[in-house]
């Protein structure tokens, strides 16, 4: 399979799994996130999902492909043609340290002493 082929079928996949977790439910809140991941060498793009008053937010991946430059601008070129939610951009070689008050969460499996 040719290069444009794939980068079609990516697009087409990652559009699709976009429009199966964005459902517009009520009282709920979406967003876009794309990853520019190091540790992996690729890029991640995300939709999350809150509802309104909890703190608890879910995330599924839409898309993963290798970090070039000419893929990550047609994956986003794409999804802000489909999509007018808010994008964040997050880089791996800043990462986010986890939160001082959990100690102990076994279903995650995080420990902290």
């Amino acid at each position: 399979m040719d290069e444009a082929t794939q980068l079609q079928l990516g697009i087409k996949s990652m559009l699709s799994q976009y429009d199966h977790y964005f459902i517009r439910a009520p009282h709920t809140r979406y967003w876009l996130v794309v990853v520019d991941n190091h540790l992996e060498d690729c890029y991640s793009i995300f939709i999350y999902m809150q509802r309104f008053k909890t703190r608890l937010s879910k995330s599924y991946e839409l898309a993963c492909f290798s970090r070039d430059k000419g893929l990550y601008k047609h994956y986003l070129d794409a999804l802000t043609m489909h999509s007018t939610l808010s994008v964040k951009y997050r880089d791996t070689r800043y990462l986010i340290y986890s939160d001082s008050y959990t100690f102990e969460d076994l279903i995650h499996g995080h420990h902290h002493l």
